[in-house]
């Protein structure tokens, strides 16, 4: 990590906190028992993440929604997504889990994602105290969360006390081998630009050739790595530049029999969740809602059925 770096890296972060979504919930539409801050212990340092806890009465352990913002692996903060957090936890009946995980440059792959996989073991060894199901888990995120997402759901498979049922990937960083000058869009000014993006790439990345690493691109996983990941949503937009690699690897998703929801929004660019257009905006949080409602009743069915089939042993 150089000083200019470092310096370029804390300016994009005051800008990011100053940023404010054009497209958000009145909270007051989705009231909630709870918001609170938390601490998480991890080898990186203590993970700072925002518990949304539905209005729901404790009868059975609720999912889980581990959510993970955008910014390029260098900006952003979970406030950012903090009015459709509570949406979904209000509509879901579930626990929504908001990582505030280590940026780059301090903290270069695979900081971010270890921690974000961190955090989800640690759910799981307090699921009792919690009153939560590691069995009913999704991940998701926006952009570099997005990336960071599909990285956790393939760390997490097979894994012995902990399932992820489902991944929400939204306009996400799938290829970050390419170089972006041929990241295209019709836009003459799109949101991302190459220049940004190369410098998100050389904070990431301490050395280029991780690029290569499907925990970075998830797009150069071959078929037969893909096998066993969760089911997915997967999220585009016409405008955005990094709208190829995700319809790309929705396809490679589904050739490895994973079933995928899979939506490009016409007339949009990156980060339309956020910014707008609002009806397109409202679809997509909506494809997002039903994508995990429907992973998390059809997990707790089958918990129903291997515990009645259990009693008649």
């Amino acid at each position: 990590m150089n000083l200019l770096q470092s310096l370029k890296a804390k300016l994009l972060r005051a800008l990011a906190k100053r940023m404010k979504g054009k497209f958000v919930y009145d909270a007051a539409q989705f009231p909630l028992r709870a918001v609170a801050e938390e601490f998480i212990p991890t080898a990186w340092g203590p993970a700072r993440a925002l518990f949304y806890w539905p209005n729901t009465p404790p009868a059975q352990p609720l999912p889980v929604y581990l959510n993970l913002h955008g910014g390029g692996f260098v900006a952003g903060v979970p406030e950012h997504d903090d009015s459709y957090c509570r949406r979904l936890a209000h509509n879901l009946g579930c626990l929504v889990v908001n990582l505030d995980y280590v940026l780059a440059p301090e903290h270069p792959f695979p900081a971010g994602l270890r921690q974000s996989f961190a955090v989800l073991e640690w759910l799981a060894e307090q699921a009792t105290a919690l009153g939560i199901d590691p069995q009913r888990i999704a991940v998701g995120g926006h952009s570099a969360g997005g990336n960071l997402a599909t990285g956790v759901a393939n760390l997490a498979r097979g894994h012995q006390r902990l399932k992820v049922v489902h991944q929400v990937i939204d306009y996400a960083a799938l290829d970050v081998s390419q170089d972006p000058a041929f990241k295209l869009s019709s836009l003459d000014q799109p949101l991302l630009r190459p220049g940004l993006m190369r410098f998100f790439n050389s904070c990431y990345l301490s050395d280029p050739t991780q690029a290569l690493d499907p925990l970075v691109s998830p797009l150069l996983a071959t078929v037969g790595e893909l096998r066993g990941m969760p089911p997915a949503t997967l999220i585009t937009a016409e405008y955005d530049v990094l709208r190829a690699e995700g319809e790309a690897y929705a396809e490679k998703l589904r050739q490895a029999g994973v079933p995928v929801t899979e939506r490009m929004f016409a007339g949009c660019d990156h980060m339309f969740t956020h910014l707008g257009p609002d009806d397109s905006a409202e679809q997509a949080w909506q494809l997002m809602e039903d994508g995990l409602r429907g992973a998390f009743r059809v997990e707790k069915g089958e918990a129903v059925a291997v515990s009645s089939a259990d009693a008649l042993v």
